[in-house]
């Protein structure tokens, strides 16, 4: 068997015991003398101790008890992100010759309504490896959240780069505006901060998966070890299987874009039978590689991007603290 490694685009209650002592020895006193008024002054203490028990009890539970907003709002602030960004992800397919070619994923970057004489659109950036080999085919884009129900859209090629030096692709989408996603709001992103990756792995049903950032491009290092060559994408801990690519990589706290899925290494094992030869691809936990904001922007200002997206989609960033740029 051969074995080789390549790389894919792609508070413990307390007890009052003096109290509690006092308690039972007067109360054997009381039996043992059996005096009607001390059985008397004793009765009545013991009835207002029960009553203000149980006044206390109660008042005790209602400030123990948690509101039911404080229990619920973390989560549901947390599913309102994971809500948002899901509603802006999509599935994009082509089509040809009236057979599923290949699939990946996407994320709505910019929408208009429809008015003024103008149609709906809505505009998708994806990875331009997902594209590639497409020739002729039919591209297609199919919507989440409240927007499935209309089915697939045809979509255009607006803009698309290289796969080997800037992976994106944007798309064009009309007769539907969903409300985009929002861009982080500065150029960089720290190393250990958490992430979230939308697509659908296989082309199959939309899949989640959680990570950190585990490695930043070159350029974005403060105080890093410099690199053999430049690099200038980020490595993800997350899941990215096949289908994901194109999909996008959102920040926990706030599920605004970080970046775009581009692929992932894998590792492919060499098998031979006695009939044939084939590889088995698995991907490299912990090695899957993101677009980052710095070239996303920069693929947006270029001439056909930006002609389509006037208007549309700030660009503007927030740079790192000390860089030059």
């Amino acid at each position: 068997m051969l074995i080789r490694a390549t790389t894919r685009s792609l508070e413990s209650p307390t007890v009052d015991t003096d109290g509690t002592a006092g308690f039972h020895t007067d109360a054997a006193d009381i039996c043992v003398r059996r005096d009607p008024a001390a059985s008397m002054r004793h009765g009545l203490r013991l009835t207002l101790l029960c009553a203000g028990a149980a006044l206390a009890f109660p008042l005790g539970c209602a400030r123990l008890q948690p509101s039911i907003p404080d229990v619920q709002s973390s989560p549901t602030a947390r599913q309102h992100v994971v809500d948002r960004i899901v509603d802006s992800s999509v599935k994009v397919a082509i089509d040809r010759d009236g057979k599923r070619f290949t699939s990946g994923s996407g994320v709505v970057i910019a929408s208009r309504p429809a008015g003024q004489g103008m149609e709906a659109v809505s505009y998708v950036l994806t990875a331009a490896h997902v594209l590639a080999g497409g020739d002729g085919g039919t591209v297609s884009v199919g919507f989440c959240g409240p927007h499935a129900a209309g089915g697939r859209f045809t979509a255009s090629v607006v803009s698309q780069g290289e796969p080997g030096t800037l992976d994106l692709a944007l798309l064009r989408v009309p007769g539907i505006a969903v409300p985009p996603v929002d861009f982080l709001e500065r150029t960089w992103v720290n190393l250990g901060e958490r992430i979230l990756v939308v697509g659908f792995p296989e082309g199959q049903r939309l899949g989640l998966s959680a990570g950190i950032v585990s490695q930043l491009p070159l350029t974005e290092l403060q105080n890093g070890i410099p690199a053999d060559r430049p690099e200038q994408r980020i490595v993800i801990d997350a899941a990215a299987p096949r289908g994901v690519s194109g999909g996008g990589v959102f920040e926990v706290e706030t599920g605004r874009l970080v970046g775009i899925v581009q692929g992932h290494h894998t590792v492919s094992f060499a098998v031979k039978d006695q009939v044939q030869s084939y590889a088995l691809k698995f991907p490299v936990p912990g090695s899957t590689f993101v677009v980052p904001l710095t070239q996303i922007r920069q693929f947006l200002t270029s001439a056909e991007a930006a002609n389509e997206l006037r208007g549309l989609l700030p660009i503007t960033a927030q740079a790192a603290p000390g860089a030059s740029k």
